[in-house]
Order: structure tokens, then sequence, then C-alpha cells
């Protein structure tokens, strides 16, 4: 069953700019699917139109679920508030009840357990993400949208929130579709990456990742990992008729 179903679904903003082709695009329900392509080809718009933060010019986007988690490129945190009151807010937005006790969930699963009333200020950039990721799952969505979340990280604090992020993935089988720059990023969270070309964005290349269901840190380093790599990149790299590059 699909979680996401774009069927022709395209869209011109309102000074005349195409940014996506007509897309034809299912996202199966409990799947971890990345989208990569050269800047400006719109990933970001397709992902923010499955949201519903913005409406197709053409077409239609269906989704299974209205609950929806977003974590955006910048955390995004107030910064007054404590990580827990971060967390908290689309809660109580919501009017729920025990919040207390799912915002300690949510930042526990995050491995923030003691930095409940920690300030943005106080916390490191990955810290901030991961508070940012506790804001997106403690409702409970059952589709996880990502723009480029890590993608001003340094790299080893993003190689350790994407082992974070596949793991919790696997415990919880949330729809997820991220948007990276990061072929290696991509393979490794993946079992679909979704190529698009230059814009006006399309889909030319849909890879299924051919890699064991649990990822490890020392994956990175094997034959079969940089195999994949190579396979996403050279989709990518004729999508933009440059040489692929691993």
């Amino acid at each position: 069953m699909n979680a996401v179903q774009l069927s022709g679904t395209a869209k011109t903003f309102a000074n005349g700019t195409v940014a996506l082709a007509p897309v034809d695009l299912g996202i199966t329900e409990g799947s971890f699917t990345s989208l990569v392509g050269p800047s400006g080809c719109g990933k970001s718009t397709l992902l923010r139109l499955i949201a519903g933060l913005a409406a197709p010019s053409s077409g239609s986007v269906a989704r299974a679920a209205s609950d929806i988690g977003f974590v955006f490129q910048d955390a995004t945190l107030m910064p007054w508030a404590t990580a827990a009151e971060n967390v908290a807010l689309p809660l109580k937005l919501a009017h729920s009840d025990d919040v207390e006790s799912k915002v300690a969930e949510a930042l526990a699963r995050v491995g923030l357990e003691g930095f409940a009333k920690a300030y943005p200020r106080e916390l490191s950039g990955g810290m901030r993400m991961r508070v940012s990721i506790a804001r997106a799952i403690v409702t409970g969505p059952k589709l996880l949208l990502m723009d480029e979340p890590f993608a001003a990280l340094d790299e080893f604090t993003r190689f350790g929130l994407n082992d974070d992020l596949h793991a919790l993935w696997r415990q919880n089988r949330w729809t997820v579709v991220f948007v990276t720059h990061s072929i290696r990023e991509a393979v490794f969270l993946s079992e679909r990456v979704i190529v698009m070309s230059p814009r006006p964005g399309r889909v030319v290349g849909d890879v299924a990742v051919d890699l064991p269901p649990a990822r490890t840190a020392e994956m990175r380093m094997g034959h079969a990992f940089t195999d994949q790599c190579a396979v996403v990149s050279g989709v990518l790299g004729a999508a933009v008729g440059l040489k692929a590059v691993s």
C-alpha cells in the first residue's frame, strides 16, 4: 500500500518558474525513500507538496494518513524555550494529554534524556537537530518528511545521526521521505533512492538499494556500499550531463 501517491504532480510558481514537471511517484508505506538531485531541481518543493505546505499547479497528491512530521534543514527551535518545551509545542497545539510523558519519551528516543531543561544555545548543532527530530516524532506521525536535516553538520556528527535515524526507523517503521545532496547518505539510509533531473524537476531514476537491512558504520567502508553509491552517482551524472563521481 502506498503512503503517498503523486500523479502528474507539477508546480509552477507565480513568477513563471517551472519547478516541477509532472511527477508520477508512489511511496510505499513503512519505506525509507531518499530524493537526490542537483541544486534547484525541486526536491524541497516536492517535499512541501507531499506535506501539504504548498499546492500543486496540476496533478494530485494523495496521502494515506494526515499525521505528518516535518524536519527542516535548520532546527528552527524557539531560542527562549527549553528542549522539552520545544518538543511539547505540537502536542500543546493539538491539545494532547500526557504531554510531559510523551516529551520525555521522544527525547529519550533521540538520546537526549538528560537535556530536557537545556536551552538551544546550550546544545551543539547535532543535539539541536535531535531536538527537532524529537519534536517531529512526538505526536506519533506515520509519515516523516525530512528536508536535508543534516546538511549543515560536520561529517562525524552527520554519520552518528544517520546511524541513529536508521535505527529509529527500523524500530518504528515510519514512512520516511528524505531529501539530501549526499549520495552516500541517501544510500546508507534508504531502501530506495529517487534521482531527479535539473529544473524542471522530474524523476529520472529509481534505484533499489541492495544492502542488508541493518546498516552499520563498517558498511560505509565496504565494496557493496561503494558499488551502490556508484550506481546512484551514475544515474545522477547522466541526468546532469556530467561524468559520474562516487
